[in-house]
């Protein structure tokens, strides 16, 4: 007699609506990455991640990886004074904006554009009633220090990668988001 196991419940984040391009403030924007401008982006994306890896940027992979994330992530330019200056990757879900790139060009940090960017993407998550996820490079302190700075708490750390979550005042997640 063959008896069946059942099969382990598993749990799929529920993808949300997207955020909207429009204005940020008066200086900066968000316009979606459509496949035209996919070499900008990925650009844009070199120039911010590369710097950091954890290791040799092999170009194949990098880009093969990045044409992955354009199609099944809503990718947005940001835009600072009608120059495309960054790009952004947020994938919606229901208790999470989980933050899979963000990159300012080298001109643009230090001026303020990133706290901005971050501060709207924290009101989006008050909005939705949820959290931030993101994570970024160990070998990227710089990165990690700003994050804090914005009240991210580090959750998560491995031998590539510190993970941090932001929650609005009084919140926090009633189901841990997955880790890899």
């Amino acid at each position: 007699m063959r008896v069946e196991r059942p099969s382990p419940r598993v749990t799929i984040a529920q993808v949300v609506a997207g955020l909207s391009p429009g204005a940020i403030d008066g200086r900066c924007a968000l316009t979606r990455i459509d496949a035209s401008h996919a070499e900008t982006a990925y650009d844009l994306h070199r120039q911010a991640m590369a710097p950091s890896a954890d290791g040799p940027w092999d170009e194949s992979e990098r880009r093969g990886d990045f044409n992955q994330l354009l199609a099944r992530v809503p990718s947005f330019f940001i835009e600072i004074d009608d120059t495309i200056s960054g790009y952004l990757q947020v994938l919606p879900r229901r208790e999470i904006l989980h933050v899979v790139n963000i990159g300012l060009a080298v001109a643009c940090r230090g001026q303020g554009h990133g706290t901005t960017l971050m501060r709207w993407l924290q009101a989006e998550a008050c909005v939705r009633a949820c959290g931030l996820h993101l994570k970024t490079y160990r070998t990227n302190p710089r990165a990690l220090v700003f994050y804090r700075r914005c009240g991210f708490i580090q959750s998560h750390r491995d031998a590539r990668h510190w993970w941090l979550d932001w929650w609005p005042a009084g919140g926090g997640p009633t189901v841990q988001p997955r880790r890899k």
